[in-house]
């Protein structure tokens, strides 16, 4: 505890034990009021009324005191004067209360001569005194870090922060609410299960002491809400949540909420209005009207939605009907043909083949809500086969802004199909496949004793929420995400890689990337990316000479692809092979362009390069908005409030500058690194 080496804690625990022996008693354990500040601002003038919440601000005329407390709900001013709560009690304030406590006042509704309606105080109680105090008013928290680490003081100072989780409520009452409306019952299936099943991730995995055994926190729950079907529920639902071993990054949570639900005697078809009722009616409730906007990206929800299967989008996208090729082979070979390039595309098989080109083409242009059916049988192991085409699947996909938002199938309901495919999936398992399923006896047991036809769905709420928030991460949606102990913020999940000693200088690279680049912006961006690099490199202990060279050499294929991105990065490597970089360094040049190269980022060096060249276009563009238009004039909180605003910087990635959270750095930090960086060759960059 830091309490004896800081002067306004100790103040403010000093004022607690004058309390104590004035009062004896500080934090009270009561306050009857007339509702919420929402509801106190509803109330005629005139009225006398009891509010109470915390003070957020104070401002001293002499003997008249302004305050405002707040609660979820809003804000409301106070106003105490000598006249009415007399000398003593004005002493009392100015002494013993302060921003951040909470206090119950009653008093009458009135209108100042500034238009605000304002509870004239005839008294008050301090109902509880804080010993820390609340950030800075007019900035709130500006640390996303701390966002996510003390929430509380995110709710309090930040009115939006507080707005999007009642939201997150008022999303699962409403979906809650339209679901029983249609005869679903809400059940709970268990946490802790000794089986991993429900769907294809790795799991956690923990030990019950008591009965000695091993046991998987659930992955979903599929196979219990399916149980209650056999066991006679017609429609059941569960806002689960869920648990998956994996990566985390700003799209992807360990722990998560899981709605899923499923009906008997439905299939996918019907399944497929019905998810258009629900997301339609969630959209209007929460929103107003079917429009929303995502990081500038109009999205409508309303009308009819498309039904595409593969086959449509691909023929569409890429012009190649896939019914023509019944081999991986053969469709490797058009695919080829058509100049596509896709990640590990001979180790492919026919199924994920498809899935690869439908992602690499189609996908990414795909916002408003649209249906995507006819998936092949080897995506979809455990769903339904398709009566009429025994090699796809009865299932579906909701897709909005190139997301997967929800996931549905006819289910399979055949005991013999079923233990065959547990069967397939437990022989995976044994083979070292982590996220294959095992053998759920149990479970099969249930189907053998009988199914009815059923369908399921289930949708990511935290996702969703993010969608409809206008929110990139995750953590943003979530009140209390997982982060790492404090004094371990810097530890590593990822590690940055063993690098040779540097082959070439900082004169010899730049003469180099002079010869392959003309344009004058580009090169400043790398100058800026390298240093940047470099100041991450100092932070993190790492190889300046390296880390330099990596971020001045990114681009230096850039003005030679001809706009064709997937070989941006890769042509990089033909350049630089000659001149004996570390493979490391090569990787990462080709991973910071993950997305067409498809080169997947493996370590901290490639997670740094990738949002050390991104965030440079965000700091030179604030810089230029700023009337000096120096970047010496340029601060941390101006960099992240324009990272916020859509319209600004368009070309910038938020999401790739978000990836240094993978090393370990929060945002802020990062951005206080970066200014730095690039502070120190302003004149270069001309900033």
């Amino acid at each position: 505890m830091d309490f004896a080496n800081n002067d306004f804690i100790k103040s403010r625990i000093q004022k607690v034990e004058e309390l104590r022996k004035l009062q004896k008693i500080v934090y009270k354990n009561k306050f009857e009021k007339d509702g919420n500040i929402e509801d106190i601002l509803k109330i005629e003038l005139g009225q006398k009324v009891k509010a109470a919440g915390r003070i957020i601000a104070i401002r001293e005329f002499g003997k008249l005191i302004f305050f405002h407390i707040q609660d979820f709900s809003g804000k409301i001013q106070v106003a105490i004067d000598i006249s009415t709560v007399g000398e003593e009690k004005i002493s009392y304030f100015k002494k013993y209360v302060d921003i951040a406590d909470f206090i119950g006042v009653t008093g009458k509704l009135i209108l100042t001569k500034t238009g605000e309606k304002t509870i004239q105080a005839e008294d008050f109680i301090l109902l509880s005194k804080a010993i820390r105090p609340l950030p800075e008013k007019w900035h709130g928290i500006a640390d996303q870090e701390t966002k996510y680490r003390q929430r509380y003081l995110d709710l309090a100072m930040n009115p939006s922060s507080m707005k999007r989780f009642l939201n997150r409520s008022k999303l699962i009452s409403t979906i809650r609410n339209f679901l029983e409306s249609h005869k679903f019952i809400e059940v709970e299936t268990p946490i802790l299960q000794n089986k991993k099943s429900g769907a294809l991730a790795r799991p956690f995995v923990t030990h019950h002491t008591a009965l000695d055994i091993d046991l998987y926190l659930r992955i979903s729950p599929e196979t219990y809400l399916k149980r209650c079907i056999a066991g006679g529920f017609d429609r059941v639902y569960e806002f689960a949540k869920s648990f998956r071993n994996e990566g985390i990054d700003p799209s992807h949570l360990q722990e998560f909420t899981l709605l899923e639900f499923y009906a008997a005697y439905w299939d996918y078809k019907q399944l497929m209005q019905f998810t258009q009722d629900l997301i339609q009616h969630i959209i209007l409730t929460m929103n107003g009207s079917m429009k929303i906007t995502y990081k500038g990206q109009e999205i409508d929800f309303s009308g009819q939605w498309p039904i595409y299967s593969f086959r449509d989008l691909i023929i569409q996208h890429a012009d190649i009907d896939i019914d023509k090729f019944q081999t991986a082979e053969s469709l490797r070979d058009e695919i080829k043909r058509k100049g596509i390039i896709l990640e590990d595309m001979d180790k492919l098989g026919r199924g994920n083949l498809i899935d690869q080109l439908y992602k690499k083409v189609a996908r990414p242009k795909m916002i408003n809500p649209q249906f995507l059916i006819n998936h092949p049988i080897d995506l979809s192991p455990l769903a339904r086969k398709n009566d009429e085409n025994p090699l796809e699947t009865d299932r579906f996909q909701l897709v909005v802004n190139t997301w997967e938002i929800v996931n549905a199938y006819s289910e399979l309901v055949d005991p013999i199909d079923q233990r065959q495919r547990f069967e397939e999936q437990a022989k995976a398992h044994a083979a070292g496949d982590e996220d294959a399923l095992e053998m759920d006896e149990d479970f099969c047991l249930c189907v053998d004793h009988g199914l009815p036809p059923i369908a399921g769905w289930g949708m990511g709420i935290d996702r969703f929420m993010a969608l409809i928030s206008d929110c990139e991460n995750l953590k943003d949606v979530v009140l209390f995400p997982l982060m790492r102990p404090i004094g371990q913020e810097d530890k590593d999940n990822l590690s940055f890689p063993q690098l040779k000693k540097a082959p070439i200088d900082r004169k010899t690279a730049l003469e180099i990337i002079k010869k392959h680049i003309s344009s004058d912006s580009l090169l400043k961006h790398s100058l800026a990316s390298a240093a940047v690099m470099e100041g991450l490199a100092e932070y993190f202990s790492q190889d300046k000479e390296n880390f330099y060279l990596a971020g001045l050499l990114h681009d230096i294929d850039f003005e030679l692809i001809d706009n064709n991105f997937e070989l941006h990065g890769i042509q990089s490597i033909e350049i630089l092979k000659p001149y004996g970089l570390d493979e490391n360094i090569l990787h990462a040049i080709q991973s910071h362009n993950e997305e067409f190269t498809k080169v997947k980022r493996v370590n901290n060096l490639d997670f740094a390069l990738t949002a050390a060249e991104s965030v440079t276009g965000l700091i030179s563009a604030t810089a230029l908005i700023l009337p000096s238009k120096k970047l010496s004039d340029v601060k941390a909180d101006s960099v992240i409030k324009r990272m916020k605003k859509k319209d600004f910087a368009k070309n910038v990635n938020r999401e790739s500058i978000l990836l240094i959270e993978k090393t370990g750095l929060n945002l802020e930090k990062f951005i206080d690194i970066a200014i730095s960086s690039m502070q120190k060759i302003a004149n270069q960059l001309g900033l």
